[in-house]
């Protein structure tokens, strides 16, 4: 009796040393989930494909708009030339060299105007027409005038040996006209009313004279011209050789 009631009772749970732990606590967790939450792209998607749509966008428009110009090269040239002649009529140069720059601008812009006139020939002349410091031609007058006023005769002679050098430095095609405006910049000052921007600073004061004639003297070394003072060309017969130049050799 005893053995069968020994048989039907339940085996008593091992609480002691000899209990697995690993049994008891399996039985109690949960399993973890082992699936990462998902981020959303959110809006740089759409944001890449805009920037992309607009750069497209750009560089077509950029590169109609320069077609176009490129086939309006004359009626470009046109128009800025005729707005040159306004900025000549109000320069310092001597009236006769004007005169002449003028005379030479206005039929240039008569040739233009023909309907067989080429495109490349207009290109050529602006090219050469930008670089070319007409206007400043006249301002360089005016110091040479201060000078000649103003400085005692060692530093006077200097002076106008460093602007006669600028100036040949012009006549030979190596000073530009953002050579020029950076050498008269110490007298010179913003003025929105006048067609260059830019007018002579009035009265001139000595010291800026000196810092001109300073960097005159820069770009003279700098393209190695010799040390003297240098005829004056004028203005209108170096126009006249660079419009030659522009239709028999092109621009550069």
């Amino acid at each position: 009796m005893s053995s069968a009631n020994d048989e039907n009772e339940p085996a008593p749970e091992l609480t002691g040393a000899g209990a697995d732990p690993d049994s008891t606590s399996a039985g109690d967790s949960k399993p973890e989930s082992s699936t990462p939450e998902q981020q959303e792209p959110g809006c740089m998607p759409i944001v890449v494909a805009c920037t992309l749509l607009m750069g497209i966008v750009s560089f077509v428009f950029c590169g109609v708009t320069t077609w176009v110009l490129f086939q309006k090269r004359t009626e470009v040239a046109i128009r800025t030339l005729v707005g040159y002649v306004d900025v000549i009529e109000q320069s310092l140069l001597p009236p006769d060299e004007k005169k002449s720059v003028i005379a030479q601008l206005e039929s240039t812009i008569k040739e233009m105007r023909a309907d067989d006139y080429p495109q490349e020939k207009a290109s050529a002349v602006m090219q050469r027409l930008v670089r070319l410091p007409i206007p400043q031609y006249g301002e360089l007058d005016v110091i040479d005038s201060f000078v000649k006023e103003n400085f005692d005769d060692e530093e006077r002679d200097d002076a106008l040996k460093q602007i006669s050098r600028l100036r040949r430095a012009i006549e030979l095609g190596k000073a530009t006209v953002i050579d020029v405006n950076d050498v008269l910049l110490p007298t010179t000052q913003v003025d929105t009313t006048h067609p260059l921007g830019r007018v002579l600073k009035q009265p001139l004061a000595a010291e800026n004279i000196r810092e001109v004639v300073q960097r005159a003297k820069l770009i003279g070394d700098r393209e190695k011209l010799a040390d003297q003072t240098f005829q004056r060309k004028p203005i209108d017969e170096i126009l006249k050789r660079e419009l030659t130049a522009a239709v028999d050799q092109g621009g550069f």
